[in-house]
C-alpha cells in the first residue's frame, strides 16, 4: 500500500525543514526580510510535527496487527534497514568534509564516545555533539519504534490503547516531575511523543471509518488554517526558544501536533473516499498540475534523503562563499540554496539510499514487510 497523499505531505514537510535551515544559514552572510519573521524557524518546526504524525499513522497502519517474537524482530530489522544505513552514509560524508579542519586542528578530534553516540540513534549521557544536528528527531523515531517493538513482542492485541497508555503515561510523568527531571529522563518523558500518538489515532480511525468528503474537508481546512497561524505567529514554537519551559513543550505538542494531525487526517480520508489523489494513475488525470504532482511524489519518496543530506549541501555552499565571498541578495539566495540542497539530496537518494535499501532487502527477516511508502 502506498498512499499518495502521505507521500505528498512528506514532500511538503521536508521542504519546510530545508527552507528553514536555508534561512538560518543565510545569517552567516547577510540579512533579509525572511530572517525577521517567526516563520524563519516555524516552517521547519511544523515540518517535523508533520513527520511525527505521519510516522505514527504509517507504523500503526502497517504493523498494528503484527504479533509475536518473529514479527517483532522482523519489524525491528525493517526499521533499522530503513533508517540507519542512509543515516550512517550521511554521517560518513559529513565526517569526510571535516578532514581538512581536523588536519589543521581547527576542529576538535572525534572521540570514541561521539562515534558511539552517532551509531546508536538514542540520546547519550553528556549529550555529545551530533554529526548531523537534525538527527535529534530520529531519536524520537527510534524511541517510538522500540515501544512498538515491545508491544508486538508481548503479543498485544490492543496496540492503540496500549500506546495511548504508555505515551500518555510517560508525558504525564514528565509533567508531574518537571522540576526534578534532567538529562535522559527529560527525553524519555518528552511530550513530543504525543504527536506519534495522534498519528496512531488517525491510523485506528482510518481502518474502521470511511467519512464523506465533506467531513474530510472539515478536518483538512481547519488544520491548514491552524498550521498557517502557528507558522506565521510562532506561538508555542519550542524550537524558537532557548531552554523552553516544560509547559511550552506540552502546548506545542497539543497545538502544533493537533494542527498537523488534522492535515494528515483530512488528506488520508479524502484519498480513501476517492476525493484526493487516490487512483494509481491520478497524475495523468490532474491535467492542470501533472508535473507538480509528479515532483511532489518524487520528493516524498526522497524525503528522508532530503532530511538527512540537505545540511551537508548547505555546508558545502557555506565553504564556497567563505572562499570566494558572498555576492547574492539574501532573499534571493535563500530559495536558491534550498533548491540546490534539494537537488543534491535527490542525488543522494538515487545514488546512496535506494541502492542501500535494495541491497539490504536481500537480507529481509521473515515476517510481514512494511509498505514501501513507510518512511520517517
Amino acid at each position: 500500500m502506498k498512499l499518495n497523499s502521505i507521500q505528498m505531505l512528506r514532500a511538503v514537510a521536508a521542504l519546510l525543514v530545508v527552507y528553514t535551515h536555508s534561512v538560518s544559514q543565510m545569517g552567516i552572510f547577510a540579512l533579509g526580510w525572511q530572517q525577521r519573521t517567526p516563520a524563519r524557524i516555524s516552517l521547519g518546526t511544523f515540518g517535523v510535527d508533520l513527520f511525527f504524525v505521519i510516522s505514527g499513522f504509517i507504523i500503526y497502519l502497517s504493523a498494528g496487527r503484527l504479533s509475536g517474537s518473529t514479527a517483532s524482530f522482523s519489524f525491528l530489522w525493517h526499521r533499522f534497514r530503513r533508517i540507519n544505513p542512509a543515516y550512517y552514509a550521511a554521517v560518513l560524508l559529513t565526517v569526510l568534509t571535516w578532514i581538512p579542519s581536523l588536519i589543521r586542528h581547527r576542529r576538535p578530534p572525534i572521540t570514541g564516545w561521539q562515534a558511539l553516540s552517532w551509531t546508536i540513534l538514542l540520546p547519550f549521557p553528556g549529550d555529545p555533539p551530533r554529526a548531523l544536528f537534525q538527527a535529534w528527531s530520529l531519536y524520537f523515531e527510534w524511541l517510538f519504534y522500540l515501544v512498538f517493538f515491545l508491544l508486538i513482542l508481548i503479543r498485544s492485541q490492543r496496540k492503540a490503547l496500549m500506546l495511548c497508555c504508555v505515551l500518555c503515561g510517560l508525558s504525564l510523568t514528565g509533567w508531574l516531575l518537571r522540576n526534578d527531571l534532567n538529562g535522559l529522563a527529560v527525553f524519555y518523558t518528552d511530550p513530543l511523543m504525543l504527536e506519534f500518538l495522534l498519528g496512531i489515532i488517525i491510523g485506528a480511525a482510518y481502518r474502521r471509518w470511511t467519512p464523506c468528503r465533506t467531513t474530510a474537508c472539515c478536518l483538512l481546512l481547519p488544520g491548514i488554517a491552524l498550521g498557517l497561524f502557528f507558522i506565521c505567529s510562532g506561538y508555542f514554537d519550542f524550537l524558537a526558544t532557548l531552554n523552553p519551559s516544560p509547559s511550552l513543550r506540552y502546548l506545542h505538542a497539543i497545538c502544533w501536533g493537533g494542527a498537523a494531525a488534522l492535515i494528515v487526517a483530512g488528506c488520508v480520508f479524502l484519498e480513501k473516499t476517492n476525493g484526493f489523489v487516490s487512483h494509481p494513475t491520478f497524475v495523468r488525470r490532474l491535467t492542470f498540475v501533472p508535473r507538480l504532482a509528479r515532483i511532489l511524489l518524487l520528493l516524498g519518496d526522497a524525503s528522508y534523503s532530503i532530511y538527512l543530506f540537505h545540511m551537508i549541501v548547505f555546508g558545502w555552499i557555506a565553504a564556497f562563499y567563505l572562499r570566494v565571498g558572498f555576492f547574492l541578495d539574501a532573499d534571493i539566495a535563500i530559495p536558491l540554496h534550498a533548491a540546490i540542497a534539494v537537488a543534491g539530496s535527490l542525488l543522494f537518494y538515487f545514488w546512496v539510499e535506494k541502492p542501500l535499501l535494495k541491497w539490504l532487502g536481500k537480507y529481509d527477516a521473515a515476517g510481514a514487510i512494511p509498505p514501501r511508502s513507510e518512511q520517517p
